[in-house]
This record gives C-alpha cells, structure tokens and sequence, in this order.
C-alpha cells in the first residue's frame, strides 16, 4: 500500500500526460507547454485522488492473488513452474482489473480529459461527483467502459512482471523468489519487469483509454465499439504510430513505479520474516 501511495504521489503528472496525449493528436512538448502555461502546474495532478486509491487498492489485490493462484497452481511441494508463475501472474492482472482498476480509470480519465482547472466550469468535479454523474447519465455499466482491454493490459503487465521479475532475481542474482535482497536490486529488477508489459501492450491501453472517455447517451451509436475495432479504427484514421501514443510517458511511469513498489515490498517482506 505504501509503494503505491509513493508511486501515486511521484508519478501522476506522467500519467496525466499520457492520457492527454492518447486522447489527441497533439505532440509531447507542445502538450505540456499548454497544460503548464493555460491551465497551470495543478492540471499535471488532475484525477489524482482516484489514482491513489486505485493504486493502492491495486496493488493489494494484485499480489494477494498473485499468491493465491501461485497456491493453486503449485505442486505438492509447494513449488510453482515458470509457466505457473506466469499465469499466476496474468490471473492476478485479470482480476484487479475486473474488480479494482476499470472503474477507478474510467473515473480517472473522465477527470485528467478536461481541460482548465476552475471547477466551477467542469463537468466533472471531482471523484464522488464523476461517478454519480456517470451513473446517472450513462447507467452504472458505464463504470466498467473498457473493461475488456483493461483485462488485458492488466494481464500482460503482471504477466511480465511476476514472471520476469522472479525469473530476473533468479539468473542475474541467483536468489530464489523469498530470498532477501538489497534495495537497489529490487528497484532495478523491478524497473526492467515493469518497463516490459506497457512496451507490448500500449496498443490495447490507446483502445482503453479511447473507450473510457467517450460519452455515451442511451439508445446512441458510440465511435468505438470495442477493444479490436477501436484499434482498427485509430490506425486506419490516424495511423498505426497512434497506437503507441503514450508509451513513454507509460513506461517512464510504470517502470519506476514498479521498482519503488517490489523495493518496499522486498524490505517489509525481510522485516516480517525476520520477526516471525
């Protein structure tokens, strides 16, 4: 919980970004030229209560079921393959997805699209206010738009990220998966595990993003429709390079936010076994 909060804190304004960038046609520097000079430094923090929550939330369900389904998957001496540990992995992402991390973005993304920073002026006013105001325009099923490209973005990222980082401590450092080890190998391992999930997966997290912030009215055709066709119908009408919008501003966020999270979960795992 603590590595989220820190990485909620530390990291929003690239996720801000990103999702700007992912809902537009706008280039890196001349965004962030607009957002600082028009709407000011606090715009780089919009959405930012949801985002902490989320994190937090996410990040306790994600390693409490990836233990789960580890036990699941594992043999009767309690050891789990490498291909175990990659679906352990893939299912934790699926799940915090589905019960964390769709509603919460749809929320977050809903916040960080408007632009200005006078809440007198915005539609959505804050993160109690979105979810009331979507539920009431949109239906209570709109808290769940992208849903299925969350899933698999999710299940990519921890795919990569259990399996690699344990997989990475073992050959780089010859440690086995509940073995100590210092904050500055955790913090790299978890940099490269991080880094690798949103490299191979931003197209699915454009489709996310693009399904999540589009209005709705009931009984109203949407542009997009679904995970596939959403993709299919950015690169045909703004090229396949729209399909890696944002990633690295993804990557500079999520691959750091990963070191500092297995950093402080190693150093509370050490602490709690040396008083067990």
């Amino acid at each position: 919980m603590l590595g989220g909060v820190i990485e909620a804190i530390s990291l929003q304004p690239l996720d801000v970004v990103k999702t700007r960038l992912q809902l537009s046609q706008t280039s890196l520097p001349v965004l962030v030229k607009e957002m600082a000079l028009v709407e000011g430094p606090k715009s780089f923090y919009k959405g930012l209560s949801p985002f902490v929550t989320h994190l937090v939330t996410k990040y306790s369900v994600r390693f409490y079921f990836n233990e789960f389904y580890r036990g699941l998957l594992a043999d009767e001496n309690g050891k789990v393959s490498q291909i175990g540990g990659l679906l352990a992995g893939t299912g934790s992402g699926i799940t915090e997805a589905v019960l964390i991390v769709t509603p919460f973005e749809v929320i977050k993304t809903r916040l960080q699209q408007q632009k200005g920073t006078d809440k007198s002026k915005l539609k959505y006013q804050g993160p109690v206010h979105t979810a009331q105001t979507i539920i009431k325009e949109e239906g209570v099923a709109a808290l769940w738009k992208g849903n299925v490209p969350t899933m698999l973005r999710q299940g990519i990222n921890q795919l990569f990220l259990f399996g690699v980082y344990d997989n990475l401590k073992k050959a780089v450092y010859g440690l086995d998966r509940d073995a100590p080890i210092n904050s500055y190998q955790s913090l790299t391992l978890g940099i490269i595990a991080g880094g690798l999930g949103p490299l191979f997966n931003n197209p699915v997290d454009v489709a996310k993003t693009r399904l999540m912030a589009q209005l709705t009215a009931p009984g109203e055709t949407p542009k997009y429709t679904g995970t596939f066709q959403c993709m299919a119908r950015v690169a045909r009408e703004e090229g396949a390079s729209a399909l890696m919008r944002g990633c690295v501003m993804r990557i500079a966020r999520v691959a750091p936010g990963m070191g500092i999270t297995f950093t402080v979960v190693e150093k509370f795992s050490e602490r709690f076994s040396q008083h067990e």
